[in-house]
């Protein structure tokens, strides 16, 4: 059953409080392991090679249907087992797929595909949905003088600003665009799974660096392996996949207004000065598809926020804020 996350007792804030995550206590009970019914290796919830779960949990698991495709390009050093973007293509297998680089399709020769990357063209998620949005970043990101742009973002997004010209926000609602999931501007949607080292060589592919890159609204990271030397708004993969539906669904489709499962996932604030003017009054059990953002997308963070929960019962947070993995 999903239902919006209540915050266990704990003194700091609880990032998941009011999601609409599927209770994961069921995680709690399954002992032992079983073997992958595709490749026949020992796993515990799920075959990280095949993307599929095992044993009594293939009836248990959620499953989401998302508004478009899915592509996470993975590297090769990347392990397998502590990635989080297989967790997509467990909870949405008709709709994600995995790579390992350099084994990826030429993306030049798609339509309506885009790259998550801060690029030095990159665009906002609202600029995708023609609406009059500016995004501002000033000298470069912040980044030193004659440093090339594409390899990572610096400054919160809350100081590379991204404003909505006041025309926008004066225009009625009766003639903005209608969007369906047969006409959203974006039909597949690129991840890169790697360190942010790693990522340049992949971008520099000539499949890929072709392609519009996209920038997200800074959220902090509630990853507990973070990259040494990294902000706390560089997100785990998974957790970035579930921002950018979040926001393309909100951009075509609008935020139910009785939806909290924002409340403490600490975005920056022009996601939400953004977010207001489309939000919406909608039943607080509507999940449809088409409807305003009701939480449609956070079982993706099933798995994430179990392995939060579980970590976090043993580790001090702040410890694990100090930790950084290399970059």
């Amino acid at each position: 059953m999903t239902h919006p996350l209540e915050a266990p007792q704990r003194s700091r804030k609880y990032p998941f409080v009011h999601m609409r995550i599927a209770d994961h206590s069921a995680l709690d009970t399954i002992e032992g392991r079983h073997n992958c019914r595709l490749c026949n290796r020992s796993r515990k919830f799920f075959c990280y090679s095949c993307c599929v779960p095992v044993g009594e949990l293939e009836e248990l698991l959620p499953r989401l249907e998302l508004p478009l495709q899915v592509d996470i390009i993975k590297h090769k050093k990347e392990i397998d087992g502590k990635s989080s973007a297989v967790h997509a293509a467990v909870l949405a297998p008709a709709h994600v797929r995995i790579h390992t680089f350099p084994d990826i399709p030429d993306y030049r020769e798609e339509a309506g595909v885009v790259l998550i990357f801060p690029s030095a063209t990159a665009l906002a998620v609202p600029q995708l949905f023609a609406r009059n949005v500016q995004l501002q970043i000033g000298d470069n990101y912040g980044l030193p003088k004659g440093h090339h742009m594409g390899t990572m973002l610096r400054r919160r997004m809350d100081e590379v600003e991204v404003k909505e010209l006041q025309e926008e926000v004066d225009e009625p609602e009766t003639v903005r665009r209608t969007w369906t999931l047969d006409n959203l501007p974006v039909r597949r949607a690129v991840f890169i799974d790697s360190t942010w080292n790693q990522s340049r060589g992949i971008y520099a592919d000539a499949r890929v660096r072709g392609l519009r890159t996209v920038v997200l609204q800074n959220r902090l990271s509630q990853f507990w392996r973070h990259q040494r030397g990294s902000p706390r708004w560089y997100l785990a993969t998974i957790e970035a996949i579930h921002q950018f539906l979040l926001e393309v669904h909100i951009n075509a489709w609008g935020l139910n207004t009785a939806y909290r499962g924002l409340d403490n996932l600490e975005i920056t604030a022009g996601f939400h000065q953004l977010a207001e003017p489309l939000t919406k009054t909608a039943a607080s059990e509507n999940v449809g598809r088409e409807a305003p953002y009701n939480g449609q997308y956070d079982n993706l963070l099933f798995f994430f926020a179990h392995m939060y929960d579980l970590i976090h019962k043993y580790y001090d947070h702040n410890d694990l804020i100090a930790y950084r993995r290399p970059i």
